[in-house]
């Protein structure tokens, strides 16, 4: 079994939506604000695996990063979401949007543990046990 999941997939781009969304496209928000987006906009409810590596390959690409205690978009993000903005389907014109980006397992390493510092498992965790879900 490979190590990363170098594949973009739905859940990707659900998670990227919730992040404009509780952001606003500019500053950052807590894990707990995004997740609730994500199911305000279709029910969604990531599940810990699919929103760990979702910001596994999102910060491997430079679009996500962790400052403080919340996730934020990058302006390298946001600069290639202008080109898509106002998009019908935006979660389908950022699908296209992150199958333009490559996902390489040497740029997974360094997300992983800085994942693993913002305590991701324990805040999704507590999300479950606030909001319920799963």
């Amino acid at each position: 079994m490979a190590k990363y999941n170098l594949e973009w997939q739905k859940p990707d781009a659900q998670l990227l939506e919730a992040l404009l969304l509780a952001t606003g496209g500019e500053g950052g928000a807590p894990l707990q604000e995004i997740l609730l987006m994500a199911d305000a906009v279709d029910g969604t409810v990531l599940t810990h695996e699919e929103l760990e590596q979702g910001l596994e390959k999102l910060m491997s690409v430079g679009y996500v990063m962790i400052q403080k205690n919340k996730l934020l978009l990058t302006p390298a993000f946001m600069q290639d979401y202008d080109d898509i903005m106002g998009a019908e389907d935006e979660e389908e014109a950022l699908m296209q949007l992150l199958k333009g980006r490559s996902l390489q397992a040497e740029n997974m390493d360094e997300p992983k543990i800085l994942i693993k510092k913002y305590k991701l498992k324990s805040q999704y965790e507590a999300y479950l046990e606030q909001f319920g879900g799963e």
